[in-house]
């Protein structure tokens, strides 16, 4: 098994933590977060240990189809939606909002 998967590194669902979060303080419907992924990526903020998260809309183009992991944003920073990071072990939430969800279609 590739350790990379292991690491958590890939596209997951938002963490309830975080999607809360959204609906709480951008107060974002929940049908606009249908759909949308995230992916983390553990480190340090100001010293103290994070999960650092990006989230986007895995059906917005092509590109965002092949994100695989944390990185690729780097290089297509238009795709994310939403990117911040949690502290470990509280529920201290910082989100800010790059680009704004497109409607869900019917």
């Amino acid at each position: 098994m590739d350790l990379f998967w292991l690491s958590g590194e890939g596209p997951k669902d938002i963490p309830s933590l975080v999607y809360v979060y959204l609906m709480t303080t951008f107060e974002v419907p929940a049908e606009n977060l249908t759909g949308l992924r995230s992916v983390l990526k553990t480190g340090f903020w100001e010293g103290k240990p994070v999960t650092f998260i990006r989230i986007y809309d895995p059906r917005a183009s092509e590109e965002a189809l092949r994100v695989k992991d944390f990185t690729f944003f780097d290089e297509h920073p238009d795709l994310i939606l939403y990117e911040g990071y949690w502290e470990k072990g509280g529920d201290h939430v910082f989100l800010e909002c790059r680009t704004a969800p497109k409607p869900q279609s019917q």
